[in-house]
């Protein structure tokens, strides 16, 4: 799935920057950290080279059913795109914070044809990395069993 339109400010088939380079992360702004994980992370749905090019060795997860640190959270997440080869992200607004927080907005589907979920992730990035991560996740309902016709996104 592609980002929803006017997502992100950059084109995502090629991205003004490497997402996957990482000199001079102490440089970075938050801003810069996020934008490069967001496109490995949601965009090509690559979990394995966001977290390995930008989430620290000790990275602090919320999530009470995902582990800490990167290495155990990265393991979770491989599994899980093991299992389920269609699961995708798809970015529908970017919230970019103060200091040192980003939140993403996005649509969560672990299998193509489900309704999925609609998730906030926020992040914290210190030091040109992405240090703590909470998330915060709805199932989309049935729209004929909603009581307005908003939507989720």
């Amino acid at each position: 799935m592609k980002p929803a339109a006017g997502a992100l400010p950059w084109d995502i088939d090629s991205p003004p920057f490497d997402p996957r380079d990482t000199n001079g992360r102490d440089k970075l702004t938050t801003r810069q950290v996020a934008e490069r994980f967001i496109q490995l992370f949601y965009v090509e749905d690559n979990p394995t080279d966001a977290f390995t090019c930008w989430m620290h060795p000790d990275y602090i997860q919320h999530n009470p059913n995902a582990p800490t640190g990167r290495d155990a959270t990265l393991a979770m997440m491989q599994a899980s795109m093991a299992r389920l080869p269609d699961l995708s992200h798809e970015v529908k607004r970017v919230v970019w914070g103060d200091a040192d927080l980003v939140a993403v907005h996005f649509h969560f589907m672990r299998e193509a044809g489900t309704r999925g979920y609609a998730i906030v992730d926020l992040l914290r990035i210190e030091n040109g990395y992405v240090v703590e991560h909470w998330d915060v996740m709805q199932e989309v309902p049935d729209p004929a069993k909603c009581k307005n016709q908003n939507g989720m996104f």
